[in-house]
């Protein structure tokens, strides 16, 4: 009876794992890149936008020792089938910083991050893929809830319908 219970702890606790890996480690809509002599870090939240829904852009700019730097100038452009869909101009900006912007299209997007580099003069650029999906979001919940549900209703129909055999010696 014990390791019924063993059993379903860890299968739900595969679950909760998977749940908190989603939300904390985005797979989609993340990537880091070296531009120039920075470090360039996107992400997004959620991990995969929702088409109308605000998005949060996250901007993460390291140095070549891994420090957040204090400012950095940079552009950004915002591309989708090619076209380009929205500008940001060069401006200053801290290390970590945010942008809300809506997708309006589901499909890859391409965010291309120009640098500026005061030391050099030189202008680095590097395009990151973010991709949207219109039910993403809702099949991942849908997959989640049946695959507990199903988990759950196993564990219970073992633990209903089995009984605990002992063997019947008479002599």
């Amino acid at each position: 009876m014990q390791k019924k219970f063993l059993l379903l702890f860890v299968y739900f606790a595969f679950f909760v794992g998977l749940v908190t890996y989603e939300i904390t480690h985005p797979p989609f809509s993340s990537d880091a890149a070296k531009v120039g002599n920075y470090e360039v870090h996107v992400t997004t939240t959620p991990s995969v936008p929702d088409i109308g829904k605000t998005t949060k852009v996250h901007f993460r700019v390291l140095d070549q020792s891994g420090n957040v730097v204090d400012n950095v100038r940079m552009g950004v452009k915002v591309y989708h089938d090619d076209d380009l869909t929205r500008e940001f101009p060069p401006t200053t900006y801290p290390g970590e910083w945010d942008m809300d912007y809506v997708f309006q299209e589901p499909g890859n997007h391409v965010f291309q991050v120009d640098l500026y580099d005061p030391g050099t003069g030189n202008v680095d650029s590097y395009d990151f893929n973010i991709t949207t999906l219109s039910l993403y979001t809702s099949i991942f919940t849908v997959l989640v809830i049946a695959g507990v549900g199903a988990a759950a209703g196993i564990v219970i129909a073992i633990l209903f319908f089995t009984k605990k055999t002992r063997p019947n010696f008479r002599y």
